[in-house]
């Protein structure tokens, strides 16, 4: 568990929903992972990407990241990161309030469902 300072995200950033620590606090966890980021203060943890950062002093995230973990910009966040698996990045993708995201992801598991339908109706076809 680590504590610190708690700053928005860099301007290049503006938008996204994500999350810049140093290497030193996600290890394990690559660029572009998601991680299960947890406010150990008050209990509430949230699915994030992660990324990286050049100050060891501070963690970055934006507003609506802050709120769900019941932090402030400024204050002071102790916290812990752990990589999540396959299902944990699953998760993420449905869940993301990121449009930009779940939105593909619904697409793509619609597609999915649609081609296994298609492919049990083929076969049935065939057999019948």
């Amino acid at each position: 568990m680590s504590k610190l300072p708690v700053k928005g995200l860099p301007s290049g950033d503006g938008g996204r929903l994500l999350v810049r620590v140093h290497d030193h606090y996600k290890v394990g966890i690559e660029r572009y992972d998601i991680a299960k980021l947890a406010n150990t203060e008050n209990g509430k943890s949230l699915l994030v990407l992660v990324l990286g950062h050049d100050d060891a002093g501070a963690i970055f995230m934006p507003y609506d990241i802050r709120r769900a973990l019941g932090v402030d910009k400024g204050g002071k966040l102790d916290f812990s990161i752990e990589k999540v698996g396959k299902c944990g990045k699953l998760r993420w993708y449905f869940t993301t309030p990121d449009p930009a995201v779940h939105v593909p992801a619904w697409i793509a598991a619609v597609a999915l469902g649609l081609s296994i339908l298609g492919a049990i109706l083929g076969a049935v076809s065939l057999l019948c």
